[in-house]
């Protein structure tokens, strides 16, 4: 690949992320089909395949030249659904999803057995374009940006009535709490969480009392990623761009994702694909999701003082 230098550019810093670790071999299963192994032979070998990442509760390992497997405590299922669905529906390029499980862990010191869950996917040779943004030319930037718009273009055209990652589950992300949310069983059960933290932003004080809550704001749901950002983009020899890290993703109104690109203000990077989103159009509903910023976060345990007002009962007809 190759990579222009940009001098007006700055070396990149997104403080709490670490990068993933480089990886060679040998692995484990070099020239062996993975299709051929069984799951606990794979797993066993989990222990000394060389690790692209080690965080507690979630592990990448390579197990051949061209296979990784992310495993943990808390990696989810659903992550796998998330690809599964958006490789089947989309012409986006993420990691080929080959297996997915998962076990109850026991043991002496676990009570009731853990899950653990097992992704199996293709190993996307590449580098990360946070490794290279800070020498990359304004044309290169501005063309991953284009590739992302594409991508982000073919989510919005999946659409469905129920919120949350694909096949159900807990809503993950920044616009979620560390916690989580959900299962939500409908739109107007998501809308009722969030005017749940609007309430907790109003018993501090931090939100204006009389601000309206969610009720029917979430009436078109889209297929959203909900964390692009560098380090979840892989840059091919090509100059092709490939999303991973789909683990937050799920059915969400349109402008989450806009809002999770410029959460953590990724709009130095991502401008060009913030203007192709023409997210200024979106501000007033972006705006509302960063002023729960409280019960998100700090306040995310925190529960209102007082019942919510009764909302009208949304019954959505696509």
């Amino acid at each position: 690949m190759t990579v222009y230098q940009d001098s007006s550019s700055q070396a990149l810093v997104l403080p709490g992320l670490r990068r993933p670790n480089k990886t060679i071999g040998p692995f484990p299963f070099d020239d062996i089909d993975i299709r051929t192994i069984q799951r606990h032979t794979l797993v066993h070998a989990l222990s000394t395949a060389p690790k692209i990442w080690d965080n507690g509760g979630v592990k990448v390992a390579r197990i051949a030249r061209g296979v990784v497997v992310k495993y943990g405590h808390d990696v989810n299922i659903c992550e796998a659904d998330n690809m599964r669905y958006v490789s089947q529906h989309t012409t986006i390029r993420l990691p080929s999803l080959l297996d997915s499980w998962v076990e109850v862990e026991c043991g002496d010191n676990i009570e009731g057995g853990e899950t653990i869950c097992y992704i199996v996917m293709s190993y996307i040779d590449g580098i990360l374009v946070d490794e290279v943004w800070s020498e990359l030319s304004n044309t290169i930037r501005c063309g991953i940006q284009k590739q992302l718009h594409d991508f982000i273009r073919q989510l919005r055209h999946l659409k469905a009535d129920r919120p949350g990652p694909i096949g159900g589950g807990v809503s993950q992300g920044a616009f979620f709490t560390d916690y989580g949310a959900g299962p939500f069983a409908s739109k107007g059960e998501m809308e009722g969480w969030f005017d749940d933290r609007l309430a907790v932003c109003q018993d501090f004080g931090i939100v204006d009392a009389g601000q309206p809550g969610f009720g029917g704001l979430f009436q078109h749901l889209v297929m959203c990623h909900m964390d692009i950002h560098l380090r979840n983009l892989i840059l091919d020899d090509q100059g092709k761009v490939w999303l991973i890290d789909w683990a937050f993703a799920g059915m969400y109104p349109a402008y989450f994702e806009t809002a999770s690109i410029l959460r953590h203000g990724r709009q130095t990077y991502f401008q060009h694909l913030l203007d192709q989103l023409e997210y200024r159009k979106d501000s007033e509903q972006t705006n509302r999701l960063f002023a729960l910023s409280f019960a998100l976060t700090t306040g995310a345990l925190c529960k209102p003082s007082r019942p919510i007002s009764a909302r009208p009962n949304y019954d959505y007809e696509e």
